[in-house]
C-alpha cells in the first residue's frame, strides 16, 4: 500500500506544487483504514505524502503499523529530524529524497538551503533503521551524471541510490521539462553499470524502464491487485493515474482489472515486476551494505598497520 497521509509539504520543489495544499488523512479514519488494510491483505505499508513527517499523526500511524505487523517504510524529504527520530524505533524501511551531489544543485531544485540537513538525516537513519536508500528524482540536471551521485550516496553516506521515475503528467509546476532521451540516458546507466554502484533498485526495473522509453512495453502492472494507492482523504485506488476508480466502497476491496500501460511509476511498476529473488536478494544487499560493509572498511582501516619510516 502507497499511503499517502496528507496533501502538504515544507520545500518548494520545481516539479511540485504540494506546499500549495494542507489537507491531511482524516484523524477519525486511521483505525479503520489500518483495519481495512489488514482485512483485505496488505503487508507492507509505505507512508508518503506530500511531507508525511508534516502530518501531527504521523507518529501514531507509524506506531500502529508496527504494532499490527506490516512492514513500515517512509518516503520522506529528510527535512524534520525531530519527528524521524520519533519514528526510527517502528520503521523497516526509510527512503530520503537526495537529486545531486552538490549541494547548491539539490538546494535550488528543492527551494530551500536543506543540503546538509538531507546529508545529516541519512547518515543518522541509517544507524537507526534496517533499510535506508537515498532517491533521485530523474531531472534534466541530474540525468547524465547518474554515476556520481551513486558515488556519492554510496561512498559518502553508506547508503545505496535509488532512482524515481519522473512521471511527466505527476510533474508540472514551475518549468521542469525532462525528455524521453535524459529518462533514458539515466536509466540506461544505471542498467548497464548496475554492478559498479550500489542502487537501491531491480536491476531489471532499469531495464524495464528503458523498454518503456523505446516502446516496447512493460510487464503487466499488478496496481489494483497486489499494488494499491490510499488517497489523503481515505480513498482506495489502484495507482496516482487511475483515481477515478475508488475500490474500496465496501469492506473487501474490489479488484482492478488492470490492462494499462501508461505509466511507468516505480510505486507501482517495480513491485509488479515478478522477480521474488531478485527483490529478497536487493533487500539483503541493501541491508548489508547499510550495516556490515561499512563497519568492515572501518574495522579494515583501523586495525591497518602503521607504516614504519625506513
Amino acid at each position: 500500500m502507497i499511503w499517502n497521509i496528507d496533501y502538504f509539504c515544507n520545500l518548494r520543489c520545481k516539479s511540485c506544487n504540494a506546499w500549495q495544499g494542507k489537507i491531511f488523512f482524516p484523524e477519525d479514519q486511521i483505525d479503520k483504514h489500518l483495519q481495512e488494510m489488514k482485512n483485505n491483505g496488505i503487508k507492507i505499508v509505505s507512508v508518503t505524502g506530500g511531507e508525511p513527517t508534516l502530518n501531527k499523526n504521523v507518529v501514531d500511524i507509524i506506531r500502529k503499523l508496527k504494532e499490527n505487523h506490516f512492514f513500515t517504510h517512509i518516503a520522506t524529504n529528510g527535512t524534520n529530524p525531530y519527528v524521524l527520530r520519533k519514528l526510527y524505533p517502528y520503521l523497516d524501511a526509510v527512503t530520503i529524497s537526495l537529486d545531486s551531489n552538490i549541494p547548491e544543485e539539490h538546494n535550488a531544485y528543492r527551494g530551500l538551503k536543506i543540503f546538509d540537513t538531507v546529508v545529516s538525516n541519512i547518515k543518522e537513519a541509517k544507524s537507526k533503521v534496517k533499510i535506508v536508500t537515498a532517491n533521485m528524482l530523474v531531472t534534466n540536471f541530474n540525468y547524465f551524471k547518474v554515476g556520481e551521485i551513486a558515488d556519492f550516496a554510496n561512498n559518502e553516506l553508506g547508503v545505496p541510490l535509488s532512482m524515481c521515475f519522473p512521471e511527466q503528467d505527476a510533474y508540472y509546476f514551475q518549468d521542469f521539462q525532462v525528455t524521453n532521451d535524459m529518462i533514458r540516458q539515466a536509466f540506461s546507466y544505471a542498467y548497464e553499470n548496475y554492478h559498479k554502484h550500489v542502487f537501491g533498485n531491480m536491476r531489471s526495473y532499469y531495464k524495464e524502464a528503458v523498454d518503456f522509453i523505446d516502446g516496447k512495453g512493460s510487464r503487466a502492472c499488478k496496481a489494483g491487485q497486489e499494488i494499491f494507492y490510499t488517497d489523503y482523504r481515505g480513498k482506495v485506488h489502484p495507482c496516482f493515474e487511475h483515481v477515478e476508480v475508488v475500490l474500496n466502497k465496501k469492506p473487501t476491496w474490489d479488484i482492478y482489472d488492470n490492462k494499462c500501460h501508461k505509466c511507468f511509476t516505480e510505486c507501482f511498476l517495480e513491485p509488479s515486476i515478478d522477480h521474488t529473488f531478485e527483490a529478497a536478494s536487493l533487500i539483503g544487499k541493501i541491508w548489508w551494505f547499510n550495516h556490515v560493509k561499512r563497519r568492515d572498511i572501518k574495522y579494515i582501516e583501523t586495525k591497518r598497520p602503521k607504516q614504519v619510516p625506513s
